[in-house]
């Protein structure tokens, strides 16, 4: 899993001390005092943060999000059976995150969903499927275990619309396979900006504001935002990756801008790693 998937887990777990932090002001003051990579999470820090949700009070450093474990299950169970399809893909994280499974840690509204409708199916209670119609940055989990054992999108997309029918995520993933198979080629901004084409029409002004604009603050305020939804975030990668020029300061941009930090690494440390190594130091601390 060492050419995606563990910088990806790398940069997951740098932010996970302020992970769901949505206060940058606050960050990059706190930023001045300290670094913010690989740090436990404080519930002191967090309320002093006002707008910011402590999920993982037992998150040690080196730790990974929730969908930083979907990524290292569904790595290791298509790595055991590369024809995995969706309903495995279910059974595999009901195993995990259902009751009695073996995870103990945050569960986001996708999930709980899912695992309703796994007991409401298996118990014949008849009562509504629960429609997932999720729009996170778990939808690019398939995507990145896939590209790592070199398995198609086709299968990607599917294992993904366990949670979801929108049809960015098929998109998105073409553009993302147009800035990896580039990668070395050309300066960063250059591929990205050429990748811009094949995004949905919708997103596209948004994607080349994130390489125009410098200030940060003022990109996030009119063309994204720093939660977890891709018309967010996946603006805010592309922001990221054309401002910075090595792993070290991408990721220590991406853990002050705060918001779903750790979940942008997984993408933001799979794509820079191909041309800025992650430090040894760092990945030397992630929790296996």
């Amino acid at each position: 899993m060492n050419t995606y998937l563990l910088p990806g887990l790398v940069a997951n777990a740098a932010s996970m001390g302020y992970n769901w932090m949505y206060n940058t002001a606050y960050l990059e003051n706190l930023s001045l005092k300290k670094s913010l990579l690989f740090q436990k999470p404080s519930l002191e820090e967090y309320t002093e943060a006002g707008k910011s949700y402590f999920a993982y009070p037992d998150a040690q450093v080196g730790s990974v999000s929730t969908q930083g474990m979907f990524l290292k299950w569904l790595y290791e169970a298509l790595l055991k059976n590369p024809s995995l399809d969706r309903q495995g893909y279910e059974s595999l994280l009901y195993q995990h995150i259902g009751p009695g499974g073996s995870y103990k840690g945050y569960i986001e509204t996708y999930g709980k969903k899912m695992i309703v409708n796994v007991i409401n199916r298996e118990l014949k209670l008849g009562y509504p499927v629960l429609n997932i119609h999720d729009d996170h940055l778990v939808g690019f989990i398939p995507y990145l275990v896939c590209k790592e054992l070199k398995l198609s999108n086709e299968q990607a997309l599917d294992l993904a619309n366990l949670f979801t029918d929108y049809s960015e995520y098929a998109a998105f993933y073409t553009v993302f396979d147009y800035v990896f198979d580039h990668l070395g080629q050309q300066p960063l901004p250059k591929i990205l900006l050429e990748s811009i084409e094949l995004a949905p029409k919708h997103y596209q002004v948004h994607l080349k504001a994130a390489l125009n604009m410098d200030n940060t603050t003022l990109f996030v305020q009119e063309h994204a935002g720093i939660s977890c939804h891709i018309p967010y975030s996946v603006p805010v990668i592309f922001h990221l990756l054309s401002h910075s020029s090595s792993f070290e300061e991408l990721i220590e941009k991406n853990t002050k801008l705060g918001g779903a930090s750790s979940d942008r690494g997984l993408l933001l440390g799979a794509i820079m790693h191909q041309i800025s190594k992650a430090p040894q130091s760092w990945i030397e601390k992630l929790k296996s």
